[in-house]
């Protein structure tokens, strides 16, 4: 049995309920952000919605908030994903990392910040619709405003490609690998990850008990496809990197407890942490899903919310999510 000085790696862990035994308890911000007066204003303009506050660069591509409590809810994700993988910022089989590296879609910066200290020698660039990084960063690291998923423009190779919480923001997964397969140099590596929507549980109290919560999944569905970014088959992603050329192919998958359900106290922990992200993502996500490409009025998305946000309480439902890890080589 796991203790909190030897835990159970998460990827073998068994989640075992918590009722079922006794608990023993391209706009380029510099590394010293003096190139923040150089950005122009349409990428500063925010637009405000619902409440919260939404990027203006390629205004429309991208339905997440940008404002301060989602950048929160990014970096809690952050610690989430070093939780589960042991403070591992990587799978791939990187080494003494001196090339060029590339984070997109990078959010916060986070990531991209950590690679970078622990990877001195490398040369990272982050890229995201929404200049929020810090402007004090490692010397190695720089941020660009621009849409990874239009066409790539880089002038050198990479030493590796890396993308995180794609899923949403993604139209052709199939594109995305093809493009990071001819910007890499030959050995490098291409990794990507992600948490996919659909839940599930081991003992049916998922499907018997969360209605609201098999409801709202079904929606995210319907109105991301009817916004041109289905959330898609993540087990999928595997052949598009196989399609792209990519080699090695390594495909992970790793159940992530959605509350503190579990008996094993590091899945439990990493459930509490989780629950706590989750409620912010129901918040930063829904209400642009359901009002402007479903059409539900305020009322109907704040209700449907409360009523999932009790079955994401309720520790009796045993739910978990799936986290896909796939990275590839370039022969």
């Amino acid at each position: 049995m796991a203790d909190e000085n030897n835990p159970v790696p998460v990827a073998q862990a068994e989640l075992i309920p918590d009722d079922a035994i006794v608990d023993d308890d391209q706009v380029s911000l510099s590394s010293h952000g003096t190139d923040y007066t150089s950005l122009k204003s349409s990428v500063l303009n925010y637009e405000y919605d619902n409440g919260r506050r939404y990027q203006s660069y390629r205004r429309g591509e991208y339905l997440f908030p940008n404002d301060e409590v989602e950048q929160d809810r990014m970096d809690l994700l952050h610690h989430i994903y070093g939780m589960i993988f042991g403070g591992s910022l990587h799978l791939a089989p990187l080494k003494n990392v001196t090339g060029r590296v590339l984070d997109l879609g990078t959010g916060t910066g986070i990531w991209a910040i950590d690679f970078a200290d622990e990877y001195p020698a490398s040369e990272v660039i982050g890229n995201d619709l929404s200049p929020i990084q810090p402007g004090w960063v490692p010397s190695n690291c720089v941020f660009e405003v621009d849409d990874f998923t239009a066409e790539w423009e880089f002038s050198q190779p990479f030493e590796f490609i890396h993308g995180r919480e794609l899923t949403g923001a993604v139209k052709d997964m199939d594109h995305l690998a093809k493009q990071a397969f001819e910007n890499l140099k030959p050995g490098g590596f291409f990794e990507v990850k992600s948490i996919g929507l659909d839940v599930f549980s081991d003992d049916n109290t998922y499907e018997e008990k969360a209605q609201f919560t098999k409801q709202m999944c079904g929606l995210v569905h319907e109105a991301s496809t009817k916004f041109g970014k289905p959330l898609q088959d993540l087990s999928k992603w595997e052949d598009d990197l196989k399609a792209a050329g990519f080699v090695d192919i390594v495909n992970k998958v790793v159940k992530i407890p959605m509350s503190p359900w579990p008996k094993d106290r590091k899945q439990k922990e990493i459930g509490r942490y989780f629950q706590a992200m989750h409620v912010q993502g129901m918040n930063s996500y829904l209400p642009k899903l359901f009002c402007d490409v479903l059409g539900w009025s305020n009322l109907e998305v704040t209700v449907l919310i409360a009523k999932s946000k009790q079955e994401l309480f309720d520790l009796s439902i045993h739910q978990y999510c799936k986290l896909y890890t796939f990275y590839g080589r370039k022969p």
